[in-house]
Protein backbone atom coordinates (compact mmCIF):
# COMPACT_ATOMS: atom_id res chain seq x y z
CA UNK A 1 0.00 0.00 0.00
CA UNK A 2 1.23 3.48 -0.76
CA UNK A 3 -0.63 6.64 0.94
CA UNK A 4 0.21 9.87 -0.70
CA UNK A 5 0.02 13.25 -0.10
CA UNK A 6 0.01 16.60 -2.95
CA UNK A 7 -0.42 19.62 -1.32
CA UNK A 8 -2.87 18.79 1.32
CA UNK A 9 -4.46 21.42 3.72
CA UNK A 10 -6.73 21.27 6.98
CA UNK A 11 -8.36 24.04 8.29
CA UNK A 12 -10.07 24.33 11.53
CA UNK A 13 -12.26 27.30 12.59
CA UNK A 14 -10.32 29.43 9.66
CA UNK A 15 -6.84 28.31 11.11
CA UNK A 16 -4.60 26.58 9.46
CA UNK A 17 -3.45 22.98 10.72
CA UNK A 18 -1.94 21.92 7.87
CA UNK A 19 -0.23 24.20 5.11
CA UNK A 20 0.33 22.38 1.50
CA UNK A 21 1.52 18.93 2.89
CA UNK A 22 3.25 16.33 0.25
CA UNK A 23 4.95 13.38 1.11
CA UNK A 24 4.47 9.62 0.29
CA UNK A 25 4.29 6.89 3.06
CA UNK A 26 6.01 3.52 1.35
CA UNK A 27 4.81 0.26 2.53
CA UNK A 28 7.13 -1.74 5.48
CA UNK A 29 8.25 1.39 6.98
CA UNK A 30 8.68 2.52 10.45
CA UNK A 31 8.42 6.44 9.69
CA UNK A 32 8.16 8.75 13.04
CA UNK A 33 6.29 11.84 13.24
CA UNK A 34 7.94 14.43 15.69
CA UNK A 35 7.28 18.44 15.97
CA UNK A 36 6.05 20.57 19.03
CA UNK A 37 2.71 20.60 20.78
CA UNK A 38 0.32 21.73 17.97
CA UNK A 39 2.87 21.07 14.64
CA UNK A 40 0.08 19.39 13.22
CA UNK A 41 1.06 15.65 14.02
CA UNK A 42 -2.19 14.18 15.22
CA UNK A 43 -3.89 16.55 12.23
CA UNK A 44 -2.18 14.41 9.84
CA UNK A 45 -2.47 11.14 11.29
CA UNK A 46 -6.23 11.73 11.77
CA UNK A 47 -6.20 12.72 7.79
CA UNK A 48 -4.49 9.16 6.91
CA UNK A 49 -7.20 7.27 9.01
CA UNK A 50 -10.26 9.10 6.83
CA UNK A 51 -11.21 10.92 10.11
CA UNK A 52 -11.16 14.16 8.77
CA UNK A 53 -13.77 14.77 5.57
CA UNK A 54 -13.01 18.67 5.25
CA UNK A 55 -9.54 19.25 3.10
CA UNK A 56 -7.77 20.91 0.28
CA UNK A 57 -5.32 18.90 -2.09
CA UNK A 58 -4.87 15.28 -3.12
CA UNK A 59 -5.10 12.59 -0.94
CA UNK A 60 -4.42 8.87 -2.52
CA UNK A 61 -4.26 5.22 -1.20
CA UNK A 62 -2.83 3.06 -4.14
CA UNK A 63 -3.09 6.04 -6.71
CA UNK A 64 -6.92 5.77 -5.64
CA UNK A 65 -8.85 8.25 -3.31
CA UNK A 66 -10.77 7.71 -0.40
CA UNK A 67 -13.90 7.07 -1.40
CA UNK A 68 -17.33 9.36 0.05
CA UNK A 69 -20.52 8.65 1.13
CA UNK A 70 -23.87 10.45 -0.19
CA UNK A 71 -23.32 13.56 2.10
CA UNK A 72 -19.38 13.97 1.30
CA UNK A 73 -18.01 12.40 4.05
CA UNK A 74 -14.58 10.32 3.99
CA UNK A 75 -15.41 6.79 4.58
CA UNK A 76 -12.45 5.50 7.48
CA UNK A 77 -9.57 3.95 5.67
CA UNK A 78 -10.49 0.03 6.94
CA UNK A 79 -7.03 -0.94 6.33
CA UNK A 80 -5.48 1.45 9.19
CA UNK A 81 -5.41 0.39 12.41
CA UNK A 82 -4.69 3.39 15.09
CA UNK A 83 -4.31 3.61 18.28
CA UNK A 84 -4.92 6.31 20.82
CA UNK A 85 -3.24 7.68 23.81
CA UNK A 86 -3.71 5.34 26.84
CA UNK A 87 -5.27 2.81 24.03
CA UNK A 88 -6.47 0.72 27.64
CA UNK A 89 -8.97 3.73 28.01
CA UNK A 90 -10.65 2.13 24.55
CA UNK A 91 -11.58 -1.40 26.17
CA UNK A 92 -15.17 -1.70 27.06
CA UNK A 93 -15.64 -5.31 26.81
CA UNK A 94 -16.43 -7.75 29.99
CA UNK A 95 -13.49 -10.26 29.15
CA UNK A 96 -10.33 -10.37 27.81
CA UNK A 97 -11.67 -12.96 24.79
CA UNK A 98 -14.61 -10.59 24.06
CA UNK A 99 -12.41 -7.45 23.61
CA UNK A 100 -10.05 -9.06 21.39
CA UNK A 101 -12.90 -10.87 19.66
CA UNK A 102 -15.09 -7.62 19.11
CA UNK A 103 -14.06 -6.33 15.98
CA UNK A 104 -13.66 -9.75 14.75
CA UNK A 105 -17.31 -10.63 14.80
CA UNK A 106 -18.57 -7.43 13.69
CA UNK A 107 -16.46 -8.50 10.30
CA UNK A 108 -17.66 -11.57 10.10
CA UNK A 109 -15.13 -13.61 11.33
CA UNK A 110 -16.42 -17.69 12.51
CA UNK A 111 -15.88 -18.43 16.02
CA UNK A 112 -12.92 -20.77 14.22
CA UNK A 113 -11.37 -17.97 12.55
CA UNK A 114 -11.43 -15.69 15.68
CA UNK A 115 -10.07 -18.61 17.41
CA UNK A 116 -7.14 -18.93 15.71
CA UNK A 117 -6.60 -14.84 15.12
CA UNK A 118 -6.57 -14.77 19.02
CA UNK A 119 -4.00 -17.53 19.20
CA UNK A 120 -1.99 -15.63 16.54
CA UNK A 121 -1.52 -12.46 18.16
CA UNK A 122 -1.05 -13.51 22.07
CA UNK A 123 2.23 -14.71 21.82
CA UNK A 124 3.33 -11.94 19.72
CA UNK A 125 2.65 -9.52 22.93
CA UNK A 126 3.39 -11.79 25.90
CA UNK A 127 -0.01 -12.72 26.96
CA UNK A 128 -1.11 -16.23 27.63
CA UNK A 129 -4.61 -18.04 26.87
CA UNK A 130 -5.07 -17.93 30.90
CA UNK A 131 -6.32 -14.22 30.63
CA UNK A 132 -9.03 -15.07 28.36
CA UNK A 133 -11.89 -15.59 30.79
CA UNK A 134 -10.60 -12.51 33.00
CA UNK A 135 -11.93 -9.18 32.98
CA UNK A 136 -9.77 -6.92 31.26
CA UNK A 137 -10.63 -4.23 34.05
CA UNK A 138 -8.99 -6.64 36.70
CA UNK A 139 -5.66 -6.54 35.16
CA UNK A 140 -2.78 -4.39 35.68
CA UNK A 141 -2.28 -1.14 33.66
CA UNK A 142 1.10 -2.48 31.11
CA UNK A 143 -1.53 -6.19 30.61
CA UNK A 144 -4.64 -3.80 29.87
CA UNK A 145 -2.35 -1.44 27.26
CA UNK A 146 -0.71 -5.09 25.43
CA UNK A 147 -4.99 -6.34 25.65
CA UNK A 148 -6.14 -2.74 23.40
CA UNK A 149 -3.06 -2.82 21.45
CA UNK A 150 -4.01 -6.93 19.93
CA UNK A 151 -6.95 -6.09 19.27
CA UNK A 152 -6.22 -3.49 16.88
CA UNK A 153 -3.48 -5.67 15.54
CA UNK A 154 -5.79 -8.32 15.28
CA UNK A 155 -7.76 -6.89 11.99
CA UNK A 156 -3.93 -7.32 10.68
CA UNK A 157 -3.86 -3.43 9.97
CA UNK A 158 -1.76 -2.38 6.51
CA UNK A 159 -0.86 0.88 8.36
CA UNK A 160 -0.75 0.92 12.03
CA UNK A 161 -0.79 4.70 13.34
CA UNK A 162 0.62 4.97 16.91
CA UNK A 163 0.16 8.58 19.17
CA UNK A 164 2.15 8.66 22.00
CA UNK A 165 1.39 4.58 23.10
CA UNK A 166 4.04 4.47 25.71
CA UNK A 167 2.71 7.73 27.37
CA UNK A 168 2.50 7.16 31.32
CA UNK A 169 4.93 3.76 31.11
CA UNK A 170 7.82 3.13 33.06
CA UNK A 171 11.21 2.46 30.89
CA UNK A 172 11.11 -0.60 31.14
CA UNK A 173 7.65 -1.14 30.22
CA UNK A 174 8.28 1.22 27.51
CA UNK A 175 11.18 -0.45 25.75
CA UNK A 176 8.94 -4.21 25.92
CA UNK A 177 6.19 -2.37 24.36
CA UNK A 178 7.69 -0.90 21.31
CA UNK A 179 10.00 -4.11 20.76
CA UNK A 180 6.73 -5.90 20.71
CA UNK A 181 5.53 -3.93 18.34
CA UNK A 182 8.88 -3.39 16.33
CA UNK A 183 8.92 -7.32 16.19
CA UNK A 184 5.09 -7.48 15.17
CA UNK A 185 6.29 -5.16 12.26
CA UNK A 186 8.60 -7.20 10.87
CA UNK A 187 6.69 -9.96 11.27
CA UNK A 188 4.13 -8.65 9.06
CA UNK A 189 5.90 -6.55 6.89
CA UNK A 190 3.74 -3.66 7.86
CA UNK A 191 4.25 0.48 7.89
CA UNK A 192 3.93 2.14 11.66
CA UNK A 193 2.90 5.68 11.94
CA UNK A 194 5.10 6.58 15.07
CA UNK A 195 3.85 9.50 16.80
CA UNK A 196 6.35 10.62 19.60
CA UNK A 197 7.90 13.18 21.81
CA UNK A 198 10.82 10.83 22.78
CA UNK A 199 13.43 11.56 20.22
CA UNK A 200 15.51 8.69 22.14
CA UNK A 201 12.73 6.38 20.59
CA UNK A 202 12.54 7.78 17.59
CA UNK A 203 15.97 7.41 17.17
CA UNK A 204 16.25 3.55 17.94
CA UNK A 205 12.79 2.40 16.47
CA UNK A 206 12.46 4.50 13.08
CA UNK A 207 13.38 3.99 9.36
CA UNK A 208 12.46 7.19 8.50
CA UNK A 209 11.08 10.63 10.38
CA UNK A 210 8.76 13.24 8.91
CA UNK A 211 9.08 16.61 10.98
CA UNK A 212 6.07 19.08 11.60
CA UNK A 213 6.57 22.62 12.76
CA UNK A 214 3.26 24.92 12.77
CA UNK A 215 1.43 22.58 10.28
CA UNK A 216 4.30 22.47 7.80
CA UNK A 217 6.30 19.51 6.75
CA UNK A 218 9.87 20.50 7.10
CA UNK A 219 11.43 17.41 5.59
CA UNK A 220 10.61 13.64 5.52
CA UNK A 221 14.58 11.65 5.98
CA UNK A 222 16.17 8.53 6.52
CA UNK A 223 16.28 8.18 10.13
CA UNK A 224 20.38 8.28 10.18
CA UNK A 225 20.45 10.99 7.62
CA UNK A 226 18.43 13.64 9.82
CA UNK A 227 19.72 12.81 12.97
CA UNK A 228 23.59 12.59 11.75
CA UNK A 229 23.70 14.93 8.79
CA UNK A 230 21.01 17.22 9.43
CA UNK A 231 20.91 18.41 12.79
CA UNK A 232 19.59 21.49 12.38
CA UNK A 233 16.24 20.65 11.32
CA UNK A 234 15.33 18.88 14.36
CA UNK A 235 16.66 22.05 16.09
CA UNK A 236 14.79 24.51 13.70
CA UNK A 237 11.70 22.29 14.96
CA UNK A 238 12.04 23.22 18.46
CA UNK A 239 13.00 19.65 19.22
CA UNK A 240 16.19 18.13 21.25
CA UNK A 241 18.48 15.90 19.78
CA UNK A 242 18.62 12.17 20.74
CA UNK A 243 21.15 11.93 24.08
CA UNK A 244 23.19 9.19 22.21
CA UNK A 245 23.13 12.15 19.23
CA UNK A 246 24.32 14.67 22.02
CA UNK A 247 27.17 12.85 23.32
CA UNK A 248 28.37 12.21 19.64
CA UNK A 249 28.29 16.14 18.76
CA UNK A 250 30.50 16.45 22.12
CA UNK A 251 33.04 13.89 21.53
CA UNK A 252 33.47 15.07 18.43
CA UNK A 253 33.72 18.59 19.45
CA UNK A 254 36.34 17.27 22.24
CA UNK A 255 38.30 15.39 19.93
CA UNK A 256 38.55 17.28 17.14
CA UNK A 257 37.22 14.75 14.43
CA UNK A 258 34.93 13.30 12.64
CA UNK A 259 33.11 10.46 13.86
CA UNK A 260 31.86 7.70 11.91
CA UNK A 261 29.21 6.21 12.89
CA UNK A 262 26.53 3.46 11.10
CA UNK A 263 23.25 4.47 12.23
CA UNK A 264 21.62 6.99 14.94
CA UNK A 265 20.89 4.35 16.73
CA UNK A 266 22.48 4.09 20.37
CA UNK A 267 24.24 1.09 20.20
CA UNK A 268 25.89 2.09 17.01
CA UNK A 269 26.85 5.63 18.61
CA UNK A 270 28.14 4.24 21.67
CA UNK A 271 30.51 1.43 19.80
CA UNK A 272 32.17 4.75 18.00
CA UNK A 273 32.76 6.98 20.86
CA UNK A 274 33.11 5.43 24.02
CA UNK A 275 36.95 4.02 22.71
CA UNK A 276 38.08 7.76 21.87
CA UNK A 277 36.46 8.77 25.08
CA UNK A 278 38.79 5.78 27.22
CA UNK A 279 41.79 7.13 24.89
CA UNK A 280 41.63 10.64 26.04
CA UNK A 281 41.31 9.02 29.48
CA UNK A 282 38.07 10.37 30.50
CA UNK A 283 36.74 7.77 31.42
CA UNK A 284 36.19 6.88 35.08
CA UNK A 285 37.65 10.51 36.52
CA UNK A 286 41.19 10.11 34.76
Amino acid sequence: MVYEMKQVSVSFAGRKALHNVSCSIQNGKWISVIGQTGAGKSTFAKLLKGLISDYEGEYLINQQPLPRDRKGQVKVASEIGFVFQYPEHQIFETTVYNELAFALKIMGYSSEQIAEQIDYILPQFGLSSDILPLSPFQLSGGLKRRIALASVLMMEPKLLILDEPTAGLDPLSRDNLLNMLKEWQWRNNSTVLFISHRMEDVAQYSDEVMVFRGGHLLGHYDASELFLRNRELVEEAGLLLPEAVQLLGLIEQLSGQKIEVASCREQDILRKVLPIWQARGHLHGK
